[in-house]
């Protein structure tokens, strides 16, 4: 066998021939047909089944098709126009189409905020004058060295 032959078979055998390359390997084993590969060859082609090129569809099977569609559509319309009707004649209970109206909702809503936020704001100097307080007992308060030198100090001086 010739090592070209050899070398495409590997690649063959890789599943990385080109087109090209695989009639050439097919030409050259129709000429060989003693060689072990040329069986595998064969068996190839023997067994390739072509498909014709247009199917027979039987026209009956179209129609129904075409029917079927159709009815689907019409069911899945029939079904839905219901809950879409039914959404558009829903009225808002909120809503409002007098401009000072809604506007004075609008007020008392934010005024209604304001208040809340006005005693967050409470509580927060609340806890500034807390926060205050503590600073001044953190300063006013010795250290624990100064207690303990004071200590060390009046034992001495008896």
């Amino acid at each position: 066998m010739d090592s070209q032959i050899e070398q495409l078979l590997e690649k063959y055998w890789n599943g990385e021939t080109t087109l090209d390359e695989e009639k050439t390997l097919k030409a050259y084993f129709e000429q060989h047909p003693e060689a072990p590969e040329a069986q595998y060859f064969r068996k190839i082609a023997s067994d390739r089944v072509r498909l014709p090129d247009k199917v027979f569809i039987h026209p009956g099977r179209k129609v129904r098709r075409a029917w079927l569609s159709i009815a689907a559509a019409v069911l899945i319309a029939l079904i839905s126009l219901p809950f879409i009707f039914q959404q558009q004649t829903k009225v808002d209970p909120y809503a409002v189409d007098d401009p000072r109206e809604a506007f004075e909702i609008t007020r008392a809503s934010l005024m209604m905020i304001s208040k809340g936020l006005n005693k967050g704001k409470t509580y927060t100097y609340e806890l500034t004058k807390l926060a205050d307080a503590r600073e001044v007992l953190v300063k006013e308060k010795p250290r624990p060295e100064a207690r303990l030198n004071d200590a060390v100090g009046q034992g001495r001086g008896n």
